[in-house]
């Protein structure tokens, strides 16, 4: 039977981990409904996660405008569930705008967008795991591409008005910025320009509180709508001076026009044109899930003496550890960082006494790296850490969960320096020893990965500072050291006969002299792992 409307309020597509690992699909009103009872959500890549999560705050936000103290947050929060009688009358409200199929406002998109030749372009632009012009990386092919789900539309859609790369779009009738027929670059999707931090906890349900930062510093709720309680949106730019004008406004962003084409029973094609562009420079009043660094590049290029700040991006390839300064760093002396409105929440709660310092959270850290002028998608970072609320929240754990990190890093810089100079020592060229030197960082980052997760995922605020700084640097020392014996039992016979001295190199450089450097070294960079007796910290 054919359909003319899919209502995501009753109708199952968000995707949702269960408690015992399996994947269901819920509508909007079962996902608030069991948020206590599913682990998270599952969508198809982590960003679609972000996007959706998103969605679902603002969907709360909007359903309690009330709730905007940190009162209002822990009656919430001790209820352990959510009170779905304000929610079923939200959704219920709005429910026209909630269906994917409605003829005059379809959930996100625009009802009638259309190129002037009429063409539609096939699902692939909306999806997010196939890479442009490489089809055979994916497993989404051929008829897989044809047809879609309305319920996997559905959370595409989504996620293409948060995450779409840029690049020329479909040119929109009665969109004035469109020539010759294209929609000419306007940027990436909102939450692309994000490192999006998400707070996790046990399930669902406390995933949405935890991300859900309330205050005095709230706009007005009758100001700060989202795309859904606004006039539908046509083609060309909404013109609102001075947006977005809250959390939700952002929330849901619309980044992208969209219309979903199908035959009734499924989608068949997509139309995907320019939406509202919007710069991330200084948005950390309306953006809580990011945190910030001064950009002097942004405001050289603004022409301004005024502070401009700029979203922090996570590092390609990078665990979330090695980067947890930019996260735990609060807002500095000088100005140059903002801790993200997320963390300064997580601490009102414990300042407030409504978390205890020892609760067990997850940091969760997501973006979307794009190539080739963010016309196209490269790759998606996501990485997960567990932490106490403490470490979080409070210098004195904060400060050591950083130290921690920096132990590991100046350690694998030393293993570093000896592969390099085994290298040299053979009589390699300055690129091979650098090519040595960055594989072997990355064998010692990699082998410190998992001891450095269980060390900070056990620091509570009754953990004694020198005490677990000692532990740590004893666990380094010890990887460390039998990384670098594994590189100089491999050794060659040349890097042992070594070059002699030189013009350019007052010392003997051997395998020998390689392997003193590395001893010296290793000790400066972990002075407290030699005062403690070996069998002394575990």
């Amino acid at each position: 039977m054919s359909s003319t409307s899919f209502d995501l309020v009753s109708q199952p597509w968000l995707r949702a981990r269960e408690r015992d690992s399996s994947v269901a699909e819920l509508s909007l009103l079962d996902v608030f409904g069991r948020a206590h009872q599913i682990v998270g959500l599952a969508g198809e890549v982590p960003t679609q996660d972000v996007a959706l999560l998103r969605l679902l705050l603002a969907i709360l936000r909007r359903a309690f405008p009330a709730m905007r103290s940190h009162q209002d947050w822990a009656k919430a929060w001790q209820a352990g569930h959510f009170e779905m009688a304000p929610i079923e009358r939200y959704l219920d409200r709005h429910r026209d705008r909630f269906d994917l199929l409605h003829p005059e406002t379809p959930f996100f998109q625009v009802a009638g967008l259309h190129t002037a030749r009429g063409e539609m372009t096939d699902l692939a632009r909306l999806i997010a795991d196939v890479p442009a012009g490489h089809q055979y990386f994916t497993t989404r092919a051929g008829a897989a591409l044809e047809a879609m789900s309305f319920a996997e539309a559905a959370r595409w859609i989504v996620h293409c008005q948060s995450f779409d790369a840029s690049g020329i779009k479909s040119g929109a009738v009665g969109d004035d910025r469109v020539k010759g027929g294209r929609g000419y670059p306007i940027g990436i999707a909102w939450c692309g320009w994000l490192g999006a931090v998400v707070v996790e906890g046990t399930n669902l349900f406390e995933t949405l509180l935890l991300n859900l930062p309330l205050g005095k510093s709230l706009p007005d709720p009758d100001v700060d709508l989202p795309v859904w309680e606004r006039d539908p949106l046509g083609p060309g730019v909404e013109e609102r001076p001075g947006a977005p004008y809250g959390p939700v406004d952002l929330l849901t962003w619309p980044s992208r026009r969209i219309r979903l084409g199908h035959d009734g029973r499924q989608a068949t094609g997509v139309l995907i044109a320019n939406g509202d562009p919007l710069h991330p420079s200084n948005k950390f009043h309306q953006e809580y899930m990011t945190c910030w660094r001064l950009s002097e590049a942004q405001m050289k290029a603004q022409k301004t003496s005024d502070p401009v700040f700029m979203p922090r991006a996570h590092i390609a390839d990078r665990a979330v550890w090695r980067g947890l300064e930019s996260l735990l760093t609060p807002t500095d002396d000088g100005k140059r960082t903002k801790a993200g409105r997320w963390r300064e929440w997580l601490a009102e709660l414990q300042e407030h006494e409504i978390l205890p310092e020892s609760f067990p959270l997850r940091l969760r850290t997501t973006g979307m790296q794009y190539g080739s002028q963010s016309a196209v998608i490269n790759d998606i970072t996501d990485d997960m850490l567990p932490l106490h609320l403490a470490v979080m929240t409070e210098s004195r754990l904060a400060a050591l969960a950083i130290n921690g990190v920096d132990d590991a890093s100046t350690a694998v810089q030393t293993l570093g320096q000896l592969a390099s100079e085994l290298v040299q020592a053979a009589g390699g060229d300055r690129d091979l020893a650098a090519a040595a030197r960055d594989e072997a960082r990355e064998q010692g980052y990699a082998a410190l990965d998992a001891l450095y997760r269980r060390w900070v995922g056990l620091l509570t605020a009754q953990s004694d500072r020198d005490t677990q700084r000692s532990r740590w640097q004893v666990q380094v020392r010890r990887t460390i050291s039998d990384l670098g014996r594994e590189l100089l039992n491999s050794a060659s016979a040349a890097s042992w006969a070594g070059l002699p001295t030189g013009l350019d190199r007052p010392q003997p450089l051997n395998a020998a002299t390689a392997a003193n450097w590395f001893a010296i070294n290793l000790h400066k960079a972990l002075p407290l792992a030699y005062d403690v007796p070996e069998g002394q910290v575990s």
